[in-house]
């Protein structure tokens, strides 16, 4: 029936295990070097992910920072450039009014001497009508 012989199994057992030796070296080895390279690069991807993201929050942030001095320090310009302006115009409004003033005081002076001749040239006036009529009267009396 059967017959076992020995020897053939243990030439069949040195067979498989040479084969198994030989895929061991030739296969598997590669196949699970590869494996672990491309798990290495693939854990060196995930790491260079998460250092970028990160590196992309901290800019995001420094962005927002930036833009946030940016609107205050937009905001202060603006502030002081309105308060200048103010100024300036409150100053041209008092520089305009003392001019008025000073004009109108000009204006009083000038009316002050007009009104002065005026009054001079009347009263000489009067003083000759005043003798013109007693020289009238006294011819009609």
């Amino acid at each position: 029936m059967l017959d076992l012989s020995f020897g053939l199994m243990l030439v069949e057992a040195g067979i498989f295990l040479f084969t198994l030796v030989l895929l061991n070296k030739w296969l598997f080895q590669p196949l699970v070097k590869f494996m672990d390279d491309r798990e290495r690069k693939l854990e060196q991807a995930l790491s260079q992910i998460e250092d970028n993201t990160e590196e992309v929050e901290k800019l995001e942030r420094e962005i927002e920072e930036v833009l946030h001095r940016a609107r205050v320090e937009a905001k202060r310009i603006i502030e002081e450039a309105r308060a200048e302006a103010e100024k300036m115009a409150e100053e041209l409004k008092a520089k305009k009014l003392a001019e008025l003033e000073e004009a109108k005081a000009q204006l009083r002076e000038e009316i002050e001497k007009e009104k002065a001749y005026l009054l001079e040239l009347l009263h000489r006036e009067e003083g000759e009508l005043t003798q013109l009529l007693q020289s009238k009267f006294k011819g009609a009396a």
